[in-house]
């Protein structure tokens, strides 16, 4: 198998793992507060990745690269889930989600501004297909009322998570392959660690952990593993093939997301989740086929 087919495998395994994440933590968000539980899963993933980072050599940070990777780690590990979190207080959650589903477009958008890929309709209408699949399989929970002033405001935060996770994602496949993923990975999620630390605290964690049942606990680890494994092929997935190759993936978040929906909490699966499904399928064949001896701009 090649890097490249490797990284497709990671980045398909990082949006499953990330919808299995997001049916976990969506069992728990209404007794924990979103930072903390934030904090949590990367403390829990850091505490994950860490032994094994130590057993690789790391290569020397230069102080330009290390301000980057802080940079990286806060704003894709923290500024982007405390928007997304901040942005379902004020709209449905799968308003919020299929907002997020925008990501791999702006992605597109970013790295064709930069100069990182070249525009071509395939990727474009393949990414368009994985949106309407989003669109379909959590169409019904999207659309539930109306949108007062401050449904706009969820949607400004919901749209400004994707962006942050779009230029994030390109910014790191341009200037982070240099270094072990395993050493980023580790570093970044510790920046961020650090930073919703004391965000955390002010949101009442210390009470919070107090009262953690041993099902929260596992529900917790199992966010972390999630969150160490998922993060791990993401970064992989960026250092070895096009950005918006990797985003597009994400739209199997939802699409997991309903399955294990239906399978653990009894979560009917409708004819939407269906066909959602089937166009989410569609759209990343069509956004990442290409013709024999072609290569994506990375």
């Amino acid at each position: 198998m090649t890097r490249e087919q490797l990284a497709l495998v990671a980045a398909a395994g990082s949006g499953v793992v990330v919808g299995s994440a997001t049916v976990a933590t969506g069992s728990i968000v209404g007794d924990i507060g979103p930072i903390t539980i934030a904090f949590v899963r990367y403390l829990i993933g850091v505490l994950l990745l860490l032994p094994l980072a130590l057993r690789i050599t790391w290569i020397a940070v230069t102080p330009r690269a290390m301000v980057g990777i802080v940079l990286f780690g806060v704003f894709q590990f923290a500024v982007l889930i405390i928007l997304l979190n901040f942005s379902v207080i004020y709209i449905a959650a799968g308003l919020a989600v299929l907002i997020f589903a925008s990501l791999p477009l702006l992605t597109m958008a970013i790295a064709i501004l930069l100069g990182r890929e070249a525009f071509t309709y395939r990727k474009l209408i393949g990414i368009l297909l994985t949106l309407v699949g989003v669109g379909f399989a959590v169409g019904a929970n999207a659309f539930t009322g109306e949108i007062n002033a401050a449904g706009w405001l969820g949607i400004g935060a919901a749209f400004l998570s994707a962006l942050v996770g779009a230029l994030c994602s390109v910014l790191y496949s341009a200037h982070m392959p240099r270094y072990p993923t395993l050493q980023i990975s580790t570093m970044a999620m510790g920046s961020a660690v650090v930073f919703l630390f004391g965000l955390a605290i002010m949101e009442g964690m210390i009470d919070a952990i107090t009262g953690f049942s041993m099902n929260t606990w596992l529900i917790l680890l199992f966010i972390g593993f999630a969150s160490a494994v998922g993060y791990f092929c993401w970064l992989f997935a960026l250092s070895h093939i096009p950005a918006s190759n990797v985003t597009v993936f994400l739209g199997l978040s939802p699409v997991v997301a309903a399955v294990l929906g239906a399978i653990f909490i009894a979560q009917p699966l409708s004819f939407e989740d269906l066909v959602g499904a089937g166009l989410v399928i569609i759209g990343l064949v069509v956004s990442l086929w290409r013709k024999a001896g072609t290569t994506d701009q990375h």
